[in-house]
């Protein structure tokens, strides 16, 4: 019904508040999302997912197109809801979520999903086999399987996939530039520049 949407950004917490024409539309958001999202006043296109419920109408909001796929993938699962897809959404993201799923990682399903050993495993179970799309191109799951230790790094690799950058590429760059970058701004700023080059 509503595919997506474009508008200036009024605000993104608690929800993602976007103004587009004359109409404010108020719509929830992954964590992930949250971070690829510009600041208020900027301009931004967010895919929707409308939801019926018995009293009113809800939109959820999703940076990605690759976002909202899944979480119409993971809300298809019986007992997961808006809740907790979102809450796995905003930890694990797209990729993160394949990897996770591929390798039957249900302790770091557990974790992030809210809904216990059960919910994770039901995940791992009805999502087998139909997240390899999400998954980079050309890597391997040995290749995904391993964050960067340092913190600086780790939320700059968080912050470059949740804004669409291939994972290995975002290594890749990321890699660089240890020890350089005094901030994550920095180290989003030079990584996104060296994708560019």
């Amino acid at each position: 019904m509503i595919d997506s949407i474009r508008g200036r950004i009024l605000s993104t917490e608690p929800e993602l508040l976007m103004q587009a024409g004359p109409v404010v539309l108020r719509m929830e958001i992954s964590g992930r999302t949250r971070v690829a999202l510009p600041q208020a006043g900027g301009e931004a296109t967010v895919f929707t997912e409308l939801l019926f419920r018995e009293d009113r109408l809800e939109l959820i909001g999703f940076s990605r197109p690759e976002e909202r796929s899944l979480y119409r993938l993971l809300t298809g699962i019986s007992g997961v809801g808006k809740r907790v897809a979102l809450a796995v959404l905003s930890e694990l993201g797209v990729e993160e979520l394949a990897r996770v799923v591929a390798l039957g990682d249900e302790k770091r399903l557990t974790k992030v999903s809210g809904g216990g050993g059960k919910t994770a495993s039901r995940l791992i179970l009805e999502l087998a086999g139909k997240l390899d799309a999400f998954l980079p191109p050309g890597g391997t799951l040995a290749d995904q399987a391993t964050p960067p230790e340092d913190p600086l790094l780790e939320e700059a690799l968080l912050a470059l996939t949740a804004l669409g950058m291939n994972r290995q590429a975002a290594l890749r760059a990321l890699e660089r530039k240890t020890g350089e970058a005094r901030s994550v701004e920095e180290l989003i700023r030079e990584a996104l520049a060296a994708g560019e080059g």
